[in-house]
C-alpha cells in the first residue's frame, strides 16, 4: 500500500467546521488505496492567540521557551484530536498519534527545533491496522522528552520529515492551487494579468517566494534530502511539484469553478449530503432540491424557492451532477434516466436500482460520455467498489464480507446480551435501520450489494434468484449463539466467472477471522485476487455521515474529472517576454 502524507494548514482549517474538508481529502486518498498520514496545524489564528496569551501570562518577565512551546502545542493537539473524532463520525478508521506515539524527536532551540527522529515501525503498524494516522504538526519532543516547536509554519516541516522517513508521497494542502511567482490574489496593474503559477518549481526558486505559502525551513529540509513534494488546494488535481528539476511556469487558470449540483431526496442521508455540500460553496452550487414532503422539519437552512416536490423538473434541470437519494426503483430509474438524457452526471446510493437496472443506466451514461457513480451503494464509507474496480494483471476471485450495518449492529447487540427485538429498536433509533427493516433482516439488501459488486468485479450480471439468502433470525436459530462470533456474511465466488456463486447467510467466524472484529454498524470485506493477494477493508456501512461521505466523494471525483478534461494551456517558456517588452528570467 503506497502512503501519502497530507498536511492541513491553518489557511484550510479555519475552524472546527472546516475539519470536514480534511475528512473529504483523507477519504479521497483512501479510496485511491493509499495509507494516509494527516499532519494537522492549529486552527487559523489560534497560534497567534496562544502567543499573546503567553505574553500576557509572563507579564514582562522572560518566559521559559519550553513552557511557551508546551502552550503552543495545545493548538495542534486540539485540531488533531478533533479531526480524529470527525473521521470516526464519517466511519473512516484512523489512529491519533502524539509526538510520543510517533517517536518524533527534535534538537535545537525550543521554539525553532529541527526534527531528527521518527518511529517508523509505529507508523507502519498503525497504517496496516487502520489505514489513517492523524498527527499534530509543528511540535516534537527533545532528547529530555520536553515539548518543542519547529518554528512558525513548522507543520510543513513535520509533514516533509515524516514523508522522508516513510518513503512516502507528500502533499501540502493549502488554500491556493500551488505556488505562484507572487500573490495570486493580485493582478499586475499594468497588464491586468494574474501572476503565473508554477507547474514545477525548483527548490531554490521556491525559496525566492515570500514564505507565506510554504515554510522556507521546510523547503531547505526538502532540498537537503532531495525530497520532492506537492503544494495544492483541497480536492485539487494539478498541484505544484517542488523538486530539484527546472522550474516551469504556466498561465493556465486553475482556480476552481463552481459545478452545478441537483439533489433528489432529503431524508437522513440526503440531509447529510446537503449539509456537506453547503461547506463546498467554492466548488459546488446547489441548483435544485427535491423532497417528497415539503412540510417536514429537517433543521436545515434552505434558500427560498430552491426546494420542490417536482422530481422530474429537478432531475432534468441540466445540472452538471444529479444526486439520487430517493430510494426505490421506479421513480429513481425515471429520474436518473432523465438526468442522463439531459447531460448530467449521476451519483446514487441506491443499491437496489443499480442491482436491477445498473446495466441499462451505465450503457445510457457511456453513450453520452457521462458518469454514473454509486460508491455509497455498497459499504458506506468502506471503499470496496473503488478497490474491486481497479483492473490489472490480477482479477478478483472472491469477496467475502459483512455488507449490512443494520444486521451487524443487531448481532453485536445480541452478543452483548440484548434481545433481538430491543437490538432492532436500537438500530432504528440510531438511524442504522429503516422503519421497515425487512430487506436488511432477510438478506435482500446484502444480496443487492453482491449483485452490484459482481458487475464491478467481473462485469457479471446476477439476478435476484442467483443469490441464496438466509434471514438473520433463521441463521441465528440454525447456528446458535454460542458458536464463535456470529456474522451475517455475504459471499461472492468468482473463481469461475461463467458460474458465479453468491450467498448471504449467518456464519460463526473464529476470533482471528478478518470478519470477527467488526464493531456496531461497521462493514468489512476480504477481497481475494488471482495472484494470491488478500485485502481487508473496513468502514462504517450505515448511518447518515458515512453514507453521505461516500456520496460527496463521488461528487468530488466527478468534479476533478471535469476540471482535468477542461482546456489546457502549454507551459510558458522560462524567458518568455511579457507585456511592455520586459523579459522575466526564471532561475533554472
Amino acid at each position: 500500500m503506497p502512503v501519502i502524507v497530507l498536511k492541513f494548514g491553518g489557511s484550510v482549517l479555519l475552524d472546527e467546521r472546516t475539519l470536514r474538508l480534511a475528512v473529504h481529502e483523507i477519504y479521497r486518498w483512501r479510496r485511491e488505496r493509499y495509507g494516509v498520514v494527516a499532519v494537522v496545524s492549529a486552527f487559523s489564528g489560534h497560534t497567534d492567540a496562544l502567543i499573546e496569551r503567553a505574553r500576557c501570562a509572563s507579564d514582562g518577565v522572560a518566559a521559559p521557551d519550553h513552557a511557551i512551546a508546551a502552550l503552543l502545542a495545545t493548538g495542534e493537539s486540539t485540531s488533531a484530536a478533533l479531526l480524529a473524532l470527525h473521521l470516526a463520525r464519517a466511519g473512516i478508521p484512523g489512529e491519533l498519534f502524539t509526538p510520543q506515539t510517533a517517536g518524533l524527536r527534535a534538537s535545537g532551540p525550543a521554539l525553532d527545533a529541527d526534527p531528527v527522529g521518527l518511529d517508523v515501525a509505529a507508523f507502519t503498524r498503525a497504517l496496516d491496522d487502520h489505514g489513517v494516522v492523524v498527527l499534530p504538526g509543528f511540535i516534537a519532543l527533545d532528547q529530555r522528552g520536553r515539548l518543542v516547536t519547529l518554528g512558525r509554519g513548522g507543520s510543513d516541516l513535520t509533514a516533509l520529515h515524516v514523508a522522508h522517513a516513510l518513503g512516502a508521497r507528500c502533499r501540502l494542502v493549502k488554500d491556493v492551487d500551488g505556488l505562484y511567482e507572487s500573490d495570486p490574489a493580485r493582478t499586475d496593474p499594468a497588464t491586468g494579468q494574474r501572476p503565473r503559477r508554477y507547474e514545477h518549481v525548483r527548490f531554490d526558486d521556491a525559496l525566492r517566494t515570500d514564505g507565506s505559502i510554504v515554510q522556507h525551513k521546510a523547503v531547505r529540509y526538502a532540498r537537503q534530502c532531495n525530497l520532492e513534494f506537492e503544494v495544492g488546494r483541497f480536492a485539487g488535481s494539478r498541484p505544484t511539484l517542488v523538486s530539484a528539476a527546472a522550474s516551469v511556469l504556466s498561465r493556465r487558470d486553475d482556480r476552481p469553478k463552481r459545478v452545478r449540483v441537483a439533489l433528489l431526496g432529503l431524508g437522513t442521508v440526503g440531509a447529510g449530503v446537503f449539509e456537506l455540500l453547503g461547506q463546498l460553496e467554492h466548488r459546488v452550487e446547489i441548483v435544485g432540491l427535491c423532497a417528497r414532503d415539503l412540510a417536514k422539519s429537517r433543521g436545515l437552512t434552505i434558500p427560498a424557492g430552491l426546494l420542490t416536490d417536482d422530481l422530474g423538473a429537478v432531475a432534468s434541470c441540466g445540472a452538471d451532477i444529479v444526486i439520487e437519494l430517493i430510494g426505490g426503483v421506479t421513480d429513481a430509474e425515471r429520474a436518473v434516466t432523465s438526468a442522463l438524457q439531459n447531460g448530467s452526471h449521476v451519483v446514487t446510493a441506491n443499491k437496489t436500482l443499480l442491482a436491477q437496472r445498473g446495466r441499462w443506466l451505465e450503457s445510457l451514461a457511456n453513450a453520452r460520455g457521462l458518469f454514473i457513480r454509486g460508491s455509497a451503494s455498497v459499504g458506506g464509507a468502506m471503499p470496496v467498489i473503488e478497490c474491486v474496480r481497479r483492473r490489472g494483471p490480477a482479477r478478483v476471485v472472491s469477496v467475502r464480507g459483512v455488507l449490512n450495518g443494520t444486521t451487524n449492529f443487531i448481532l453485536e447487540s445480541v452478543r452483548g446480551g440484548m434481545s433481538f427485538d430491543e437490538a432492532l429498536r436500537q438500530a432504528q433509533q440510531r438511524g442504522f435501520a429503516e422503519t421497515d427493516p425487512s430487506r436488511d433482516l432477510l438478506g435482500l439488501d446484502a444480496a443487492d450489494k453482491l449483485r452490484v459488486l459482481a458487475r464491478a468485479c467481473a462485469d457479471v450480471d446476477l439476478s435476484a434468484g442467483d443469490v441464496e439468502c438466509e434471514s438473520l433470525q433463521a441463521g441465528i436459530d440454525r447456528v446458535g449463539r454460542g458458536a464463535g462470533v456470529l456474522r451475517h456474511v455475504a459471499t461472492l465466488d468468482l473463481r469461475d466467472p461463467a458460474s458465479p456463486i453468491a450467498r448471504v447467510g449467518v456464519e460463526a467466524v473464529a476470533g482471528d477471522d478478518a470478519l470477527a472484529d467488526v464493531p456496531g454498524a461497521w462493514n468489512a470485506a476480504e477481497i481475494a485476487w488471482s495472484d494470491g493477494r488478500r485485502e481487508v477493508l473496513r468502514g462504517q456501512g450505515a448511518g447518515r455521515w458515512p453514507t453521505a461521505e461516500a456520496v460527496v466523494a463521488d461528487v468530488l471525483d466527478i468534479i476533478r474529472h471535469i476540471e482535468r478534461s477542461g482546456p489546457a494551456a502549454a507551459p510558458i517558456n522560462a524567458q518568455e517576454p511579457r507585456a511592455g517588452g520586459r523579459a522575466e528570467v526564471i532561475h533554472v
